[in-house]
């Protein structure tokens, strides 16, 4: 499970982030108000977009929030975020080192939850399915694991595995203050016998004075499938309740542009 370069520039993930202008929130918000959680575990909680506002909602409803992530510049970012959050927020918030697949935290989560694709940096079935046991294991009985993926993308993948697609410029963006510019593109390869897609992307960032710096980030990721996706949840001991197509909580199907499984221990 390889860590992505920009997870060590996370001033420029939360750039990224901002101009994709993410809308997940109010899902995972009315997810966690129906289940009446005491403890919520997040899953590669990077910056502290998702978990941050989590925890502002457990100070009020009374769970807390442990945030979990890899990279240590991510986690160092989302610290800083949450010192500029009331006492109650930070109380009901905890950031810790970790890997999915070798969790041991000694205290099982009412629900746990892996947003935003964090699930397509397991790569081969060994670690899927590490990840989804360790999962298991650290979910109380009858808790909810929420685990959301891209949906394949047919005909992009197709390209992708032929001759890779062109690089293109996809993200061109200030931040709010108009003091930093981020351009970034990229080029995707795809290998249909391993289900892996390789983002090959490259990042330029000029502060408004006209500094510059650049780097490649490349994103290599699991492709997963609906029918494969859901049997990694069954053959790991849990109960596939759902399987959801968008955050306005449709159901799944051929033109979602999102999984996200419910699925009980």
């Amino acid at each position: 499970m390889a860590i992505e370069e920009v997870y060590r520039h996370p001033e420029d993930y939360d750039l990224e982030m901002a101009a994709h202008g993410m809308d997940d929130l109010p899902f995972w918000l009315n997810l966690l108000a129906r289940e009446h959680p005491r403890r919520v575990l997040e899953v590669g909680c990077g910056t502290g977009r998702l978990t941050i506002p989590l925890a502002r909602a457990g100070s009020g409803q009374g769970f807390h929030v442990t945030g979990m992530d890899a990279e240590g510049a991510m986690l160092r970012r989302a610290r800083e975020r949450a010192q500029c959050e009331p006492d109650t927020v930070r109380t009901a918030l905890r950031l810790l080192p970790g890997d999915v697949r070798e969790l041991r935290l000694h205290e099982r989560f009412d629900v746990i939850v892996l947003p935003f694709g964090v699930a397509h940096h397991l790569l081969t079935l060994e670690e899927q399915l590490a990840a989804w046991r360790a999962l298991h294991e650290h979910l109380a009985p009858g808790g909810l694991l929420a685990v959301e993926v891209n949906a394949p993308n047919l005909a992009l993948l197709a390209q992708a595995a032929d001759d890779g697609t062109p690089r293109t410029t996809d993200l061109d963006v200030w931040d709010a203050a108009h003091t930093r510019h981020l351009v970034r593109s990229v080029s995707t390869t795809y290998c249909p016998a391993t289900q892996q897609a390789l983002l090959a992307f490259s990042y330029q960032v000029c502060t408004a004075e006209g500094q510059c710096h650049s780097y490649d980030s490349q994103f290599a990721m699991h492709v997963y499938f609906p029918q494969e996706f859901g049997l990694l949840f069954t053959t790991t001991g849990f109960t596939l309740e759902r399987l959801i197509g968008s955050y306005d909580d449709k159901p799944f199907d051929a033109r979602s542009p999102v999984m996200i499984a419910l699925a009980r221990a």
